[in-house]
């Protein structure tokens, strides 16, 4: 009666008893009471002893507020938000508002140079007083603080998680659509304004904080964040449209509370067409109007993440009834109609039994499909001669996929002439699809490969242009990893020939190091792998001599390769993994105590010194004969 009473309230007695009963005041209910009233008293009167007055009343409230606990503080802010919703009190209390924003900095300054957990407690209470008194003004001023702030921004994630009620949903002009108060706060103070790659890091991970906090209830859902920050961004023009898949691929991670996954409220058989969309770009990657591809090929393994995410987690119960389910699934395979086939065979666990595999009518010459799983598509790009190409494309879209192409692929071994046309066609074919190449599909290509070799189907001889003198060493078991080693090097001889000179455009050619300088990487761990340790080798296994032998071969290969590359900026990678390779020879040759080693280790030297003078790459060149000179001594 006290707090509302609109007749004497305000009076200088008023004002008096409750100060002097604050301690009477500290329930939430006559906090929010207070508040009705001292609104109420301040929108009809403007005076300037009505603004003194004010001051000193807010003042009193402010303090009953401080004195509540955290809970209690939450009930209030709740209040305040459903009564006057985001821009809280300073749309009504001008006068309370004067030097707010000098408090806003000066309490953050304060609350930034403070990182830690014994400071988030004072940090919790600073911060409450400021968003009682001006909720979307203090959350956006964390937003923006925790993207520029190295390290701040779970420390601030932590303190705006310390207030439930900022989860508080706003309806605006359309009540039918409410819209998170934080969201909107983090779309006006930071989307579009992040300024590098730390800044989008910042931000990723205090979203998915905001999502996800460790011991708090979530300020945001992984909905509301998905039909804000993705849903309007998946087009290939967009500014930010790698970050909004990198939030994309953030939120999926996150568990759905209830048995209907959150992704059914936001659109999925659209979102799904527009990522395969995106994938379907890849498909004219290095020859994009303008000549800039639109997004990196990176990305294009986050788009497959994604992709292969979404469909695990759509199930029929997403839809309401089970015939909309079948109509969501017919539309979206009209839709492949347009895109490429192999778009369309990423969606299979998504079709599940409602669609067979569509595939270039080619594969059906190199492959035993089974017709009741697999129908062809009369593609014209692909003629006589193009089913092994097609077979690759297949492999390189999952695991399964894969080796369901291993296990049906036709290949007449006992016929010489067949192995050798399988072997030119492969290398072909690979070296077609390699440009192309995302890192997860380059290695789903290396292990058929690999598989190839173990199989014995595929015919790589293994030529002695890098050997001095004939090793007396057992090398079976590299017998693999060196045939790859030079099955890459043809494949460079291939790309780098004339007939393929104008094929790649420049920017390619740094993507096509990379895939085999990663290559090289993974290959060397085989090796170590399957060696052991240089000190603890494995027993009963292949000896020091073997892998110095193998490190030698591969650093002669990846030198030919730096000798053919037509174009500049791949130094620095193929220097990268010259060094790899020679540190690991170093650690075998060195590991290696036999009477001989010594002589072997100096013409070993001297045979690679001579290969390293005739680089042309004047980085790599110094800095391998550096290195050499080093083992020398």
């Amino acid at each position: 009666f006290f707090a509302s009473e609109k007749t004497w309230v305000f009076s200088k007695d008023w004002l008096h008893c409750l100060v002097k009963n604050k301690s009477l005041f500290q329930k939430p209910e006559l906090v929010l009471k207070l508040l009705e009233t001292l609104v109420s008293f301040a929108m009809s009167h403007q005076d300037e002893e009505a603004r003194e007055l004010q001051l000193q009343v807010t003042k009193a409230i402010v303090d009953c507020y401080t004195d509540l606990s955290l809970a209690d503080k939450n009930k209030v802010i709740s209040g305040v938000l459903e009564s006057w919703g985001g821009p809280g009190l300073s749309l009504s209390l001008q006068a309370v508002m004067v030097g707010f924003q000098e408090d806003l900095n000066v309490a953050f300054n304060q609350i930034t140079k403070s990182v830690s957990d014994e400071g988030l407690t004072r940090a919790v209470a600073s911060v409450a007083r400021l968003v009682l008194l001006y909720p979307e003004a203090t959350v956006k001023q964390v937003c923006n603080l925790a993207v520029v702030n190295r390290g701040a921004h779970q420390f601030l994630a932590q303190i705006l998680c310390s207030f439930p009620a900022l989860s508080f949903l706003e309806t605006h002009d359309d009540p039918g659509r409410p819209r998170s108060l934080v969201v909107r706060c983090l779309e006006e103070a930071v989307w579009g304004k992040l300024s590098s790659v730390r800044e989008e890091e910042q931000f990723l991970e205090f979203l998915t904080f905001l999502m996800q906090p460790s011991s708090a209830t979530p300020l945001v859902s992984p909905a509301e964040v998905t039909k804000a920050f993705v849903l309007p961004y998946l087009k290939s023009n967009s500014a930010q449209i790698e970050l909004s898949l990198q939030i994309l691929n953030k939120v999926l991670g996150i568990q759905s509370c209830s048995e209907d996954h959150w992704i059914k409220s936001c659109h999925p058989f659209p979102l799904l067409l527009s990522l395969c969309k995106l994938l379907d770009g890849y498909t004219k990657y290095w020859h994009q109007p303008g000549g800039q591809p639109f997004l990196s090929l990176e990305t294009k393994d986050l788009i497959l993440n994604i992709l292969c995410h979404l469909c695990e987690v759509l199930r029929p119960e997403a839809t309401p009834s089970p015939e909309l389910w079948v109509q969501s699934l017919a539309w979206l395979h009209r839709k492949m109609e347009s895109l490429d086939w192999t778009v369309g065979l990423r969606l299979k666990k998504l079709y599940g039994d409602h669609f067979k595999n569509e595939v270039p009518a080619t594969l059906f010459e190199i492959c035993t499909l089974p017709e009741d799983e697999w129908t062809s598509l009369p593609l014209p790009a692909y003629g006589l001669g193009s089913g092994l190409l097609a077979w690759m494309e297949c492999c390189c879209i999952s695991t399964a996929l894969r080796e369901t192409m291993l296990m049906l692929l036709k290949v007449n071994v006992n016929n010489p002439e067949e192995v050798n046309l399988f072997s030119k066609g492969f290398l072909v074919a690979l070296i077609q699809l390699l440009p192309w190449c995302s890192h997860s599909e380059w290695k789903n290509l290396v292990h058929v490969a690999e598989e190839l070799l173990q199989r014995q189907v595929l015919h790589v001889p293994y030529t002695l242009e890098y050997v001095q003198y004939m090793p007396l060493l057992n090398l079976r078991p590299f017998a693999c990893y060196l045939q790859l080693s030079v099955l890459f090097l043809r494949g460079f001889q291939l790309l780098c020939s004339s007939s393929c000179s104008t094929w790649l455009p420049a920017d390619a050619w740094l993507h096509v190091v990379q895939l085999y300088c990663s290559s090289l990487t993974n290959l060397l761990s085989s090796v170590k792998s399957t060696a052991g340790s240089p000190s603890h080798p494995t027993e009963g296994g292949p000896s020091t001599q073997e892998v110095s032998f193998i490190c030698i071969q591969m650093l002669c290969h990846l030198l030919h390769v730096a000798a053919m590359l037509p174009a500049q900026g791949c130094g620095e990678l193929l220097v990268v993994a010259a060094l790899e390779i020679l540190s690991q020879y170093e650690a075998f040759s060195g590991a290696d105590a036999s009477p001989s080693n010594a002589l072997r280790r100096a013409n070993e030297r001297h045979f690679l010194e001579s290969i390293a003078d005739n680089v042309g790459d004047e980085a790599l060149r110094g800095t391998l004969l550096q290195k050499l000179g080093k083992l020398g001594a």
